[in-house]
């Protein structure tokens, strides 16, 4: 009974095993192989290692194997359980096919007409004819080796479920057959298939050879630096004399001693030249006695022969094509969504004058109301969507967030223009000094420097000014033209650190509009849209930013201090009693807590008037200061209302409208959004990538997730009538 239900379960995998390996190789048929990893087994290793014999003894089917030529290209090997025996051979043509009655010729290659393998190395000569590789003269040159890829398709009832891409093998050392560009190209093509992380490594080593010069392994471990995906093949383990140092090597290697591979070694013994000729049923006899005698009878029977072998690698395969499966179908879906993405944005196919203009009309539709919804902070769709999954770009994702950024940045504008607006810092004993150096990080600080000054080096300063510019005041009172005069000196960095702050809100801006348009269209048509109309009117918007901001600041570089309303009286006020209260302080501090006489309160009075100057330089810092602080708060307004808001973000909105589009005459109209043929080009490339990865995910549906599964009712305490 139990051998019976081994049965069924072993037809059960194998049942299994086939239709999964069908669907892979019916991926590879349609295409979708060149573009997303499928999973596979690559046979590689060097030349005269071995792997022809290798493949002969799982397909039992002949392959050419002579010791002085390679392989020139990639051979991929299907192996199907069939009741009768069949061969098929076609070729895929290479990406480096570029001319399409070429690869139209190479696709024409195919045969179903042999049903033995002794006629399969005339059926790959004839294969090579066709890609161009049979010429002496070719060999030694680049196109000594090809990017096609021969397909052989080979079926029958002892056949075992598998599929192997046999790779040209390595060389080191040229000749007047393989020359040294060929041997960049065989390294190449092996390390484009082994870094796939969907790929197994079957490595090829000869035991003729010393190990040591076998590089297969070491290109391996460029990928795979575990070696979680290389199963180690030993073939040739004959030549090696029996109880020799060399073939002790051989057996530690295969016990994983020396070399330890996670999917293990497998030793085959291949035909020799003196025996190339017997029965398969024949080589599997030899190669039977060969491991149960000597030191090769001690290795488990499940890492010697090729039956093991074929089973070995039959179940190997279809655990990582399990494994991999949920990858492989995620990965199409991924690149059916950018490819539809791509077409998005390259939109319907437009000739005609009136077809772009319906194009360009929809894409401003478009970026009004993306720009609107950045600008009123109403962050909602794909565009913003994207900030929070993407990573790889996240430098640039903040910037879609248009108003964020500009709060930002006027914001840090602000900070900057309370710290270093000021030429001179204004030390007073009674406010702590300010600590910098924490500020030095922050936007519009970098590279300053504050400079310092005593409030008593001031007045020193400031009576030698009043001195030199004395006019119809009165004594004791301040020179109102000292005053301006002080105040245009004290807010001499508002200009700069205004322009710093408008050129970048401007650029974040440009920046936004880029990132808008590459959403929207392709780069082609981005790039023209932007020379021809969009940057353009960025560059008026830069001008007027600049001109509004000389606008804003020009009178305070020439005019006298204008104060308009209540708040600078009332600074003024603030100040002078502050001032006088220290000075009565000062004086009355010996009797504070006692009774104050006349004599003390006239004594007071007299320090008070002593302390305001002939020139009032007090009375001048004061008005100055007062003036200041009030001023830079509307400067500050100004810069971002006036400014940013009217000059740059209003009409931002408009820069590419609707309306524009349909003024546009019809020679604007073609020279932004006239198609190149590269662009017709991409659509057709993108349509029949689209189309082979719609297939691609038909063929793989019965093995996509449930996606979709009903939750769990609510708990709501509703007390529900039971049901009749």
């Amino acid at each position: 009974m139990s051998s019976a239900i081994d049965v069924d379960v072993l037809n059960q995998l194998k049942g299994e095993q086939s239709e999964l390996l069908d669907k892979i190789d019916e991926l590879r048929t349609i295409g979708v192989g060149g573009l997303v990893e499928l999973p596979q087994i690559v046979v590689c290793g060097n030349q005269s290692s071995g792997k022809s014999s290798v493949l002969e003894a799982i397909s039992r089917v002949r392959f050419p194997a002579k010791s002085n030529v390679c392989t020139r290209f990639a051979t991929e090997i299907v192996l199907r359980r069939h009741s009768s025996n069949r061969i098929k051979v076609s070729i895929e043509p290479g990406h480096s096919r570029k001319d399409a009655s070429e690869r139209e010729k190479l696709r024409a290659f195919t045969s179903e007409s042999f049903s033995s393998g002794e006629d399969l190395p005339a059926l790959i000569e004839s294969a090579k004819e066709c890609m161009g590789l049979s010429s002496t003269d070719n060999l030694a040159s680049n196109s000594g080796f090809s990017d096609d890829v021969l397909k052989v398709e080979i079926s029958g009832p002892d056949r075992p479920e598998l599929t192997l891409v046999d790779l040209p093998g390595l060389y080191y050392s040229t000749s007047d057959d393989q020359g040294e560009p060929g041997m960049e190209i065989v390294e190449k093509l092996t390390e484009k298939y082994m870094k796939s992380s969907r790929t197994i490594i079957l490595a090829v080593i000869s035991a003729r050879n010393d190990y040591h010069i076998q590089k297969v392994l070491n290109i391996a471990q460029k990928f795979d630096p575990k070696y979680e995906r290389v199963l180690g093949i030993v073939t040739q383990p004959d030549i090696p004399e029996a109880g020799s140092d060399d073939e002790e090597y051989y057996l530690q290697l295969i016990r994983n001693e020396k070399v330890k591979l996670q999917l293990g070694w497998h030793v085959l013994r291949n035909r020799s030249f003196e025996t190339m000729n017997v029965s398969d049923d024949a080589r599997d006899v030899q190669e039977k006695d060969f491991f149960d005698a000597g030191r090769w009878a001690s290795l488990p029977r499940r890492q010697v022969g090729i039956e093991s072998l074929r089973h070995r690698l039959s179940t190997i395969l279809l655990a990582h094509i399990r494994r991999n499966l949920p990858g492989l179908i995620l990965d199409i879906q991924d690149k059916i969504l950018r490819n539809e993405q791509e077409l998005t944005k390259l939109g319907t196919s437009r000739t005609s004058v009136q077809e772009q203009r319906r194009f360009l009309v929809d894409i401003s539709s478009k970026f009004a109301r993306i720009t609107n919804e950045a600008l009123h902070g109403s962050y909602v769709g794909e565009f913003f969507d994207n900030y929070k999954n993407n990573t790889a770009n996240s430098k640039e994702f903040p910037f879609r967030r248009l108003r964020a950024i500009v709060r930002e940045l006027n914001e840090c504008f602000a900070h900057a223009m309370n710290v270093r607006g000021s030429q001179r810092i204004i030390e007073y004993s009674t406010i702590p000094p300010f600590n910098f150096l924490n500020e030095m990080s922050k936007p519009y600080m970098d590279g300053w420097t504050p400079t310092y000054i005593t409030l008593e080096s001031l007045k020193e300063e400031l009576k030698e000014q009043a001195r030199q510019n004395r006019g119809i005041e009165l004594p004791g009172n301040a020179n109102q033209f000292l005053v301006g005069k002080v105040f245009r000196d004290q807010c001499k960095p508002w200009k700069k650190i205004a322009e710093t702050h408008l050129l970048n809100v401007w650029s974040s801006a440009e920046y936004f509009v880029q990132l808008v348009l590459q959403y929207l269209i392709d780069d082609h048509t981005r790039a023209s849209l932007m020379r021809h109309l969009i940057s353009p009117e960025l560059e008026k918007m830069k001008e007027n930013l600049m001109a509004k901001l000389e606008e804003l600041s020009s009178y305070y570089n020439r005019g006298h201090p204008l104060p308009v309303g209540d708040s600078f009286l009332t600074r003024m006020q603030e100040s002078r009693k502050k001032r006088q209260l220290a000075t009565l302080t000062e004086s009355l501090g010996v009797t504070v807590g006692g009774v104050l006489n006349s004599g003390d309160l006239e004594q007071a009075a007299d320090k008070l008037h002593s302390s305001n100057d002939e020139f009032g330089v007090e009375e001048i810092i004061e008005q100055m200061q007062a003036y200041y602080d009030t001023t830079i708060i509307t400067f500050v307004q100004n810069v971002a209302i006036l400014g940013i808001e009217n000059c740059l973000l209003s009409p931002l909105e408009e820069i590419f409208s609707s309306q524009i589009v349909v003024g546009m005459d019809d020679q604007q109209i073609q020279k932004i959004a006239a198609e190149p043929s590269e662009t017709q080009r991409e659509r057709s490339r993108l349509n029949e990538e689209l189309q082979k990865l719609r297939l691609g995910r038909e063929t793989l549906d019965a093995y996509r997730p449930n996606e979709i599964s009903l939750p769990e009712p609510p708990t709501l305490g509703i007390p529900f009538p039971a049901r009749t």
